[in-house]
């Protein structure tokens, strides 16, 4: 099972190389940005909770990340229909 799961993941990252690439650095741009800030908190209906900035950043820099990889691998796919 976790060889099935492998092998898909590899294959994903090979069908899309810039997408995995800016998203594991994106992932690691957050991770480093948050360390350097800290933590945050968050508020909600009269409690609140630490929250440890690397994570939160990390979500939204592989997520910027992803976004810019996939328009890095647009191009090469419409050249491959082509």
């Amino acid at each position: 099972m976790k060889q099935r799961i492998a092998q898909k993941f590899a294959a994903a990252a090979k069908a899309r190389p810039a997408e995995t690439k800016w998203s594991l650095i994106g992932v690691a741009g957050g991770v480093i940005l948050g360390l350097l800030i800290g933590g945050v908190g968050v508020a909600a209906m009269g409690g609140a909770t630490g929250v440890p900035a690397a994570v939160i950043l990390a979500l939204v820099g592989g997520v910027l990340g992803n976004r810019y990889g996939i328009s890095k691998d647009r191009p090469l796919r419409d050249q491959e229909v082509d």
